[in-house]
């Protein structure tokens, strides 16, 4: 498992706060595909990433951004070149190669069985050690917000942090 650093730290936190906080970031997606909501995503990704690398001063950073994200479907490196965990190939729904190796996961229901079932993905991401560290966000499109209520007890909120000190999974709710 990688060492989490305060850098890493903060690139996953900041990339988390750069997409919701977005205005482009849809709050309600009840009536949008999980296709539809990662299209919207996709550039938000991307432009954090342009910025990070300006931050760090690269000449070309929009360039750099560009090489260092991939996202599910799209051809290259990270397409066809995954082994089989259980049968099928391992798949995020985006890849960022740096300045970490990092999947991002993203799911929405009204459901908490798809939670479960994203968390599962995220597990094999770090556990093939196809990635360093995952960053999983969940929309919650229940009516009362309860799968995102729900972190605030005492089991939840224990899971998600084992996820992250034992797993290099960082879960978060909208």
């Amino acid at each position: 498992m990688r060492k989490k650093t305060a850098k890493v730290n903060r690139f996953i936190s900041g990339l988390h706060e750069y997409i919701v906080k977005h205005p482009q970031f849809r709050k309600r997606t009840a009536e949008k595909s999980e296709v539809q909501i990662q299209t919207e995503i996709r550039p938000l990704i991307l432009n954090y990433l342009e910025r990070w690398f300006e931050s760090q001063g690269y000449k070309d950073y929009v360039g750099k951004a560009h090489k260092s994200f991939y996202w599910e479907g799209q051809e290259g490196k990270y397409g066809k070149q995954r082994t089989a965990t259980f049968g099928s190939r391992n798949y995020p729904d985006f890849i960022i190669t740096e300045p970490y190796l990092l999947a991002i996961e993203y799911k929405q229901s009204p459901n908490g069985s798809i939670v479960k079932q994203g968390i599962g993905q995220s597990i094999i991401h770090t556990m093939t050690d196809d990635f360093h560290y995952v960053y999983y966000l969940f929309h919650d499109e229940s009516k009362d917000k309860r799968i995102e209520k729900s972190i605030k007890k005492d089991r939840e909120n224990g899971i998600l942090e084992r996820m992250w000190s034992e797993f290099n999974v960082f879960i978060k709710f909208v």
